[in-house]
């Protein structure tokens, strides 16, 4: 039967009438929104028709109401072709919108745009055309077995009606739809904060510019007027302009908080959201992103670093600006005193230089502000979800089911048509290259031996980084934390279980805290317990091992007359081949539950074996006081950086040999602190490699001109989690628990990681951490998505 042939009460004759229409509406879009829309709207309507035609077919099998020619067409011969279909618009749907998002973003031009709109067009047209042949050619069958005195529902009798399968997948694929553009609304709310935060940081160094190029003006003002000056009475004037523009200075200046306070507003309203971003043999790729984070981590290792070079040149060009203006002003007040006109040609010459000191500013700062445009305009882009360089953080979802296993060669063929068109529309946008892992490499190598001790660093460098030297008077009260834990030992000492967990990140000052606290209030009445190590315990000596449970038992059973305090410091040390880490740990929180109502309980743990552990047992739940030492308070770093440096008897220089303030050192102890998330330790450290030794009595502060960059495989990644959780490891113990992988994926990454001194050895030749990382390797974890 030919589809003229076919009356109006046929549901494949409604189906191709709306078909027909839905054509007609394609043929009149113009541009890409209007075809999203139809997409959309259209599309998707023709699909509930169909939907709900093959639904009424199927209800009438096994009925008098049958039609075996219906149920034929829709439920057999035409639902693969359509689904075909109903793929296709879906992915021409996505790329439109892909193409979009890019145009707002302006990664792309309009006449890419244009051209990917026309071919996308052109391949659903293709696509619809093929399948009105494919119907057609079905009708032709039918007419065939009817010719021949057969019912064409033989030539399926033997097959199960594949309808509700084809059905489910078409709810699902109309859903893709409608994931892709609700997706879209979101996606332009992401955009527009993108959006607001290059404005913000444009208007923030367009400011500072600004203020640099007002303080060339000012003095070619004021040269100009002293240049034409005829009289002494002239000179109130000049020096009027003067004190102005010193005002001005002083009502300005750029400041890091202000900045980061208002960028944070602005992160703030983004979260993780799911976004198709990609089809793959059919299957709709979802990624997944947490926006907020990811762009707060490009803000501070990307864009900061930038804005606060900009800033302090700017601060320097001001604090020299001013202290020019006022000497001039005082040399100006001398000669106002004099009763003839006297030359001013020194005070000229003097702002030539002036002049021309700002203008080497100002090209300092256009420098520093071309490397901003450039990451503002390349990778602050929230279109990059799209591309493979991406700073975002992703991780792929797989969605739904595979549908387009075994799929026709005509829609592979659209399909591979699409992906050229998008890489069409792309290649009109010049990518950012991506730094070469070599270089990387070479990068994280300097950074390290920049930060490494230095020889004739040692006697400062030492006041900063040996805590056994320091002595009790270089100590820092930690106020908070003490009186925290003062209160926890007096309800001890009043007959209270009592036992304390002290929390923190590496070199965060968990074990002085404990140390000072045990020698406050116990004196010799402390035990130590350290694996391999001697136990002195009411005179009586024993030798511990790794078997924590042993040495505890050690402890109760020889306490007879005292009420000492346990420090049980580093929790992470206690482990073996013969005893687990985690068996260590039960008998640990065993004798916390039994014994504290004797013995006073004092035990350290980094934070992120904290939380590894609390995912596993009642760990910090069995203390009954918990402290953090992983923030400690600003002043009280500035003042343990102040007592260090003065117990050096040197003088503090900056890069131009000035002597350092007191007030300027409290700022470079903000900025390392802020850097540092307020980790004392981290922040001592920091400061000790930022200062160099220059003469027997001058100490230079240098700003570090490097950062470490992340150059780890995913096999280095799983190595550096193991070490960072556990303090060391060696080559034994990644055997014992890889197996045969260790061989295949983790000995070349052991060994690039100790090549490049990631990881150290210590004496017993297991591989540490190198401490001038430390803090830079959790970050890249945590960013990574490793560790918690």
């Amino acid at each position: 039967m030919e589809p003229s042939e076919v009356t109006s009460e046929y549901s494949s004759k409604k189906f191709e009438l709306e078909l027909n229409e839905y054509k007609n509406v394609l043929d009149t879009i113009t541009d890409s929104e209007k075809l999203k829309r139809a997409i959309l709207l259209d599309f998707s309507e023709l699909a509930n028709f169909y939907i709900s035609l093959s639904d009424l077919e199927f209800q009438k099998l096994s009925t008098p109401d049958e039609n075996s020619k219906e149920s034929y067409l829709l439920h057999y011969a035409l639902a693969k072709p359509f689904k075909d279909l109903m793929l296709l618009h879906r992915d021409v749907f996505l790329q439109l919108q892909i193409a979009s998002h890019k145009a707002q973003e302006n990664v792309v031009n309009t006449g890419s745009i244009v051209t990917h709109f026309e071919e996308s067009k052109s391949i659903l047209d293709q696509a619809l055309n093929s399948f009105q042949k494919n119907i057609e050619q079905e009708h032709r069958t039918i007419s065939r077995f009817e010719k021949s005195g057969k019912d064409i529902s033989k030539k399926t009798k033997h097959h199960q009606n594949p309808w509700y399968i084809y059905k489910v997948q078409f709810v699902d694929i109309l859903e893709h739809i409608e994931l892709i553009s609700n997706s879209g609304l979101d996606f332009q709310k992401v955009i527009d904060i993108f959006s607001s935060i290059k404005t913000y940081t444009i208007s923030s160094y367009e400011s500072s510019l600004e203020e640099a190029k007002n303080s060339e003006k000012t003095i070619e003002t004021v040269s100009i007027s002293l240049e034409k000056m005829s009289d002494n009475d002239e000179i109130s004037s000049i020096i009027s302009e003067i004190d102005l523009a010193v005002k001005k200075i002083e009502t300005s200046g750029r400041k890091l908080e202000g900045f980061s306070d208002l960028a944070e507003d602005k992160v703030k309203s983004l979260e993780t959201l799911n976004f198709p971003a990609a089809i793959n043999e059919g299957l709709l790729l979802i990624k997944k992103i947490d926006f907020n984070r990811s762009v707060k981590k490009w803000l501070d290792y990307e864009l900061l670093p930038y804005l606060i070079d900009l800033w302090e040149n700017q601060n320097n060009l001001a604090s020299y600006f001013k202290h020019s203006l006022l000497n001039l002003k005082s040399s100006l007040k001398l000669l106002k005193n004099n009763s003839s006109l006297a030359p001013v040609d020194p005070q000229i010459a003097t702002l030539k230089e002036i002049r021309n000191t700002i203008r080497l500013n100002i090209n300092k700062q256009q420098q520093i502000i071309a490397e901003i445009e450039n990451k503002l305009e390349k990778q602050l882009l929230a279109t990059n979800i799209y591309g493979s360089e991406e700073f975002l953080e992703v991780s792929f979802q797989s969605s739904l089911n595979l549908y387009t296993a075994g799929s026709s060669g005509l829609l592979k063929g659209l399909l591979q048509k699409i992906k050229t068109a998008f890489r069409s529309l792309n290649s009109s946008y010049e990518k950012t290259i991506s730094t070469s892992p070599d270089n990387l490499t070479e990068k994280a190598i300097n950074c390290i031996n920049f930060r490494m001790v230095k020889e004739e660093n040692a006697h400062y460098d030492t006041l900063f980084l040996n805590k056994n030297f320091i002595g009790d008077l270089f100590l820092v009260p930690r106020i908070d934390e003490e009186k925290k834990l003062d209160t926890c030992f007096k309800d001890w000492q009043n007959g209270f279980n009592k036992s304390v967990l002290i929390t923190g990140n590496n070199l965060s000052g968990k074990s002085t805290f404990m140390e000072d606290f045990a020698k406050k209030h116990f004196g010799k009445e402390t035990i130590v317990l350290a694996p391999d190590s001697t136990i002195t315990i009411e005179g009586r000596k024993f030798k511990t091992n790794k078997n924590l449970k042993e040495a505890l038992q050690e402890v109760k059973k020889n306490i007879y007359n005292t009420k000492p305090v346990l420090l049980v410091d580093d929790l992470e040390y206690w482990r073996s081949e013969d005893i687990s880490f985690l068996d260590n740990v039960r008998a640990l929180v065993n004798f916390v539950l039994s014994e504290s109502d004797r013995i006073f309980v004092l035990v350290s743990i980094s934070k992120a074996m904290q939380r590894h552990l609390d995912k596993r047992l009642p760990f910090s739940n069995a203390f009954t006081t918990r402290i953090d030492l992983n923030k400690t308070n600003s002043e009280e770093i500035f003042k343990a950086v102040l007592i260090r440096h003065g117990a050096s008897h040197k003088k503090l220089v900056n890069k131009d040999s000035n002597v350092m303030s007191p007030k300027q050192i409290e700022n470079k102890v903000q900025e390392l602190s802020s850097d540092f998330k307020n980790n004392i330790g981290e922040v001592l450290q920091a400061w000790a490699y930022s200062t160099k030794m220059i003469d027997n009595n001058l100490v230079i502060f240098e700003e570090a001109e490097c950062s470490f960059q992340d150059f780890f495989s995913s096999e280095e990644l799983i190595i550096l989690k193991y070490v960072y959780l556990y303090k060391y490891v060696n080559e034994v113990l990644l055997k014992s628990f890889l197996g045969k992988g260790y061989n295949i994926n983790f000995d070349s990454g052991i060994k690039r990681l100790v090549n490049t001194k990631v990881l150290c050895r210590n004496s017993n030749g297991n591989l540490i951490l190198n401490r001038v990382i430390t803090s830079d390797v959790f970050e890249i974890l945590r960013y990574r998505g490793t560790i918690n």
